[in-house]
C-alpha cells in the first residue's frame, strides 16, 4: 500500500509543478550571528598551510598538503582591491562556498609613463600580500600569477625608459621574455621583492608561506602561439640572433646548417651578412616533407628549447636564489594548431612541477567589444556542453608525472545554461582525475550586485553586460555539492583510456598524436581559426569523457596503448558516452548527463523530456524542461545512510527584462542560428522554478529545510517516508535542501 501512495505521490508532484515560472534570486544579509545550515567551511583546514606546503605526490600527478592527499575548487578573484571588512568577507564567503584555492592575477611589474624598468608595483604587491593573509585564515591557499605582458597590465604605456629595443608606448610584450635578457633580468628583479620581502599581514615572506599554494611565472604567453607572428622586427631580430647561435652549437657553422636545409631556403637567408630567416609562423602549423621538413624541425627543436630553458632558469632563480618553497607552473597558454604544436608546449612546461592551460567554454558571442563586454544588438549561439561535449575545457592529454590545472576558464556570459558547468566540471575532473579548475572571475565579496557598466547606459536605460564573471547563481550558487563531491572524492576515477609515449623526436617533427584536443577560445586574441578542418583524431575526442587521457614525452612509441573498452563506452549512433568507471552516463544527442555513485546521485541537462531518473538509492522526477539536480551526503557516507543530505538545484537564469529574439545572423564570414540581445536587463536575476521531486532510499531521514541562497533554512518542506525511502515535492524557489 505505502508502494502505491508514493507512485501517486509523484504523479501528482509532476502534474501540480507543471506551470512553469520564475522567482527572484536574493542573496540575503544576515548578522554574523546567524549558523547557516549550509557551509563548506569545514572541509577547509583551520588555516592553510597549517599542515605543511602543499607538493606533489609520489607519483607526481596530484597535489598534497604535508602529508595528506588534497583537492582544489579554485576561484579567480579580484581581492586585492577590495577594503579589509570587504576582503575578510569575501574569504568567508568563498570558504562558505567550497573554495579552497584562489589565484591572484596580477602585473607586479612598474606600471604607466616614466617608470624604471627594475622597480616594482608597490601597491600591486601590497594586494597580492593582504589576500595572501585575508585567504589563509579562511584555510585557502592562493596561486600568485604575477606577469602578463598584456599593454593594459603594464598600465597602459610600455615607457622608452625599459630599453627594450624597438618597444613603447602602446605595444604588448608577446614573446619577448623568453628572447631578451634586459626583460628577464627586470623579472627576476620583480618576484625577488614579492617573495623575498616579509609580508607584512603575516610577518613571514611569501617563499616560507606555506598557505601560498602555487607560483605561475607568467600568464598566457608562449612561442607557439599566433602572436609570435607579430610585425614588429625587433622581435624577429632578437629571435633570429639567439637562433643563430643555436645553429652554430647544433652544425658547428651557419653554412652546414644551410647546406642541411638544402633548397628550403627563405628569402633572408645570407651567408656573408650571417643572417637567417624564419619559416612563416602558418607553415608551422601544417605538414612538411623533404628539406622544408628539416629545416622545420629546427626551427621547432629551436623555440621549444628556448621556452623551456627559460622556464627552467626562472624555476632554479625562484627556488635556489630566492629561496620559495613551494611548487612551480611556468605557464597555462595555448598554441596555434592543436595537433601539430601542443605537444611543444606542454614539454616545455614540463620544466616546472605543475602544467597548466586557460580554457573557457565559448557562448558564440559576436559584436563590437565582446571580449569583455555584452551589448543590446550583439548575438550569441549559447550551446548547451552537453550536447557539444568535445568542446568540454577539461578534455586534456594530461602529462604523466605532472599535475594538470586549468587556471581560468568558466561558462561565460551570455549562456542560459551555466548551471551545467560545474556539474560537468566536477563530475569528469573526478573521472579523469584532473586536477584543479578555477573559476573565472570574482566580481563582488559574494554574488556580483551589478554586473553591469553603467557608464554604457544608452538613452533607453539599457548597460552593457561584464560577460567575464563568474560570481552569479548559475555558477557560484552550484559550488556546495560539486565542490563537495570532487574535494572528498565521492566519485570513482575512471580508467587510463589512452596512454600515448611520444619520442622526442616526434615532437620535432610536430607528429600528430592519436587523440587532439579542441583548440582554445579566447575572444581577445583568438582568430577562430579553422586551420586544423582536414587533420582528424585517429581516436574519437569523446574518449576524453571516458576516462584518463595521458602522454609520455621522450617514451617509447611502441608503448602507446588505446583501451580496446572505447568501443562499448562510445556510441555514436545513440549519441551515448559512458565513463570507464561505470558511474557516468552522458546523452549528448539529447544533452542529458546522468551520475549514480554511492554518496552523490545526480542529473543535468534537457530533461522534460525523460521526466524520471532512476540513479541507485535515488529517483529524480522533474517537469524542468533544463536543470542541474544533485542528491549530495554532507558526511561523506553513503545515502542510504547518510545523516545529512543536500539536495542542490540550479535552473536557467536570466536577468530581470532580458529580451532577445531568435533567428539567423552572419559573423565571422558564417551563416549562424542563435539569438539577439534586445535588452540586457536589470537585477535581480530571474530563475527559472523548480520543479522536481526526490526519492531517497534512506528511511533515517526525518527532516528537510528549504534554504536560502545563503545556506539558511527558512522554511520547512513536508517529507513524505514509505517503506525506507523519503520523498520530497521540492518547492518552486528551491536552489538547496537540505535533509536530515
Amino acid at each position: 500500500m505505502k508502494q502505491v501512495i508514493v507512485i501517486l505521490f509523484l504523479l501528482f508532484s509532476l502534474t501540480s509543478l507543471a506551470q512553469k515560472g520564475t522567482y527572484d534570486f536574493v542573496f540575503p544579509e544576515h548578522k554574523s550571528t546567524d549558523k547557516p545550515l549550509l557551509s563548506l567551511r569545514f572541509l577547509n583546514e583551520e588555516t592553510a598551510g597549517v599542515n605543511g606546503f602543499i607538493k606533489l605526490s609520489a607519483d607526481g600527478e596530484s597535489f598534497m598538503a604535508g602529508d595528506q592527499p588534497i583537492r582544489f575548487w579554485p576561484v579567480n578573484t579580484n581581492a586585492g582591491e577590495m577594503n579589509d571588512a570587504d576582503l575578510a568577507a569575501h574569504a568567508e564567503f568563498l570558504a562558505h562556498m567550497g573554495v579552497n584555492m584562489i589565484r591572484y592575477h596580477g602585473s607586479i611589474n612598474p606600471a604607466g609613463k616614466g617608470t624604471d624598468i627594475y622597480d616594482v608595483d608597490r601597491k600591486e604587491i601590497n594586494n597580492i600580500w593582504r589576500v595572501v593573509a585575508a585567504m589563509k585564515k579562511q584555510g585557502i591557499y592562493t596561486t600568485i600569477s604575477p606577469f602578463w605582458p598584456h599593454n593594459g597590465h603594464m598600465g597602459g604605456w610600455l615607457p622608452k625608459e625599459w630599453g627594450i629595443e624597438g618597444y613603447s608606448d602602446k605595444d604588448d610584450l608577446w614573446g619577448v621574455m623568453y628572447f631578451n635578457d634586459r626583460l628577464q633580468d627586470a623579472y627576476k628583479a620583480w618576484v625577488r621583492v614579492l617573495y623575498t620581502e616579509k609580508n607584512p599581514y603575516t610577518g613571514v615572506a611569501l617563499k616560507d608561506e606555506p598557505a601560498v599554494g602555487i607560483i605561475q611565472i607568467m600568464n598566457e604567453d608562449g612561442v607557439f602561439f599566433w602572436t609570435m607572428q607579430t610585425k614588429n622586427p625587433a622581435l624577429k631580430k632578437m629571435v633570429t640572433a639567439k637562433y643563430i647561435s643555436w645553429l652554430n652549437k647544433r652544425y658547428g657553422t651557419l653554412a652546414s646548417a644551410f647546406a642541411a636545409w638544402g633548397d628550403a631556403s627563405l628569402p633572408a637567408d645570407n651567408l656573408n651578412s650571417q643572417t637567417v630567416d624564419l619559416i612563416p609562423f602558418y607553415e608551422m602549423t601544417q605538414a612538411a616533407t623533404g628539406y622544408k621538413a628539416i629545416r622545420m624541425h629546427d626551427q621547432v627543436e629551436f623555440f621549444a628549447d628556448t621556452q623551456y630553458d627559460f622556464y627552467h632558469g626562472i624555476h632554479d632563480y625562484l627556488k635556489n636564489v630566492l629561496g620559495c618553497k613551494q611548487i612551480i607552473n611556468a605557464e597555462n597558454w595555448t598554441t596555434a594548431s592543436p595537433s601539430r604544436l601542443h605537444d611543444l608546449e606542454r614539454w616545455t612546461n614540463t620544466s616546472n612541477e605543475v602544467l597548466a592551460l586557460n580554457r573557457y567554454y565559448d557562448p558564440g558571442h559576436f559584436g563590437e567589444n565582446n571580449g569583455w563586454r555584452i551589448d543590446p544588438g550583439h548575438h550569441y549561439l549559447g550551446l548547451s556542453a552537453l550536447k557539444n561535449p568535445q568542446k568540454l575545457p577539461v578534455n586534456v592529454k594530461q602529462v604523466a608525472g605532472h599535475p594538470f590545472i586549468i587556471t581560468e576558464s568558466g561558462w561565460n556570459l551570455p549562456h542560459k545554461y551555466m548551471a551545467e558547468g560545474p556539474f560537468l566540471i566536477s563530475t569528469m575532473e573526478s573521472i579523469t582525475g584532473f586536477d584543479a579548475y578555477y573559476w573565472f572571475s570574482f566580481e563582488g565579496v559574494d554574488y556580483t550586485r551589478n554586473p553591469y557598466f553603467d557608464f554604457t547606459k544608452d538613452a533607453e536605460g539599457r548597460r552593457a553586460m561584464n560577460r567575464w564573471t563568474c560570481s552569479v547563481p548559475g555558477i557560484v550558487g552550484q559550488f556546495p555539492a560539486n565542490s563537495l563531491l570532487y574535494r572528498l572524492g565521492y566519485l570513482k576515477a575512471g580508467q587510463v583510456v589512452v596512454h600515448e609515449e611520444k619520442p622526442m623526436v616526434q615532437l620535432w617533427n610536430r607528429e600528430v598524436s592519436p587523440i587532439i584536443e579542441e583548440t582554445n577560445f579566447d575572444p581577445n586574441r583568438d582568430t577562430k581559426n579553422t586551420l586544423n578542418k582536414g587533420t582528424e583524431s585517429e581516436i574519437s575526442p569523446l574518449a576524453f569523457l571516458t576516462g584518463k587521457v595521458e602522454v609520455v614525452y621522450g617514451g617509447d612509441a611502441s608503448k602507446t596503448l588505446i583501451s580496446p573498452n572505447l568501443a562499448q563506452l562510445i556510441d555514436p549512433e545513440k549519441k551515448l558516452v559512458k565513463s570507464s568507471s561505470g558511474e557516468m552516463e552522458w546523452d549528448y544527442g539529447k544533452g542529458i548527463c546522468q551520475v549514480a555513485s554511492e554518496k552523490a546521485c545526480g542529473v543535468c541537462g534537457f530533461l522534460s523530456g525523460s521526466k524520471t531518473f532512476s540513479l541507485g538509492n535515488v529517483q529524480i522526477s522533474t517537469s524542468n524542461n533544463y536543470a542541474a539536480i544533485w542528491v549530495v551526503a554532507m558526511d561523506n557516507q553513503p545515502l542510504a545512510k547518510s545523516g545529512k543530505v543536500l539536495i542542490q538545484v540550479g535552473t536557467i537564469y536570466q536577468p530581470t527584462g532580458w529580451k532577445e529574439e531568435e533567428g539567423d545572423f552572419k559573423a565571422d564570414n558564417q551563416n549562424l542560428h542563435g539569438f539577439k540581445i534586445l535588452n540586457t536587463g536589470s537585477m535581480p536575476w530571474k530563475a527559472d522554478d523548480t520543479q522536481a521531486t526526490i526519492v531517497i532510499a534512506n528511511g533515517g531521514l526525518k527532516k528537510a529545510s528549504l534554504l536560502d541562497a545563503g545556506g539558511y533554512a527558512i522554511a520547512n518542506v513536508p517529507l513524505h517516508k514509505g517503506k525506507g525511502k523519503v520523498s520530497i515535492i521540492l518547492p518552486r524557489n528551491a536552489m538547496y535542501v537540505v535533509v536530515e
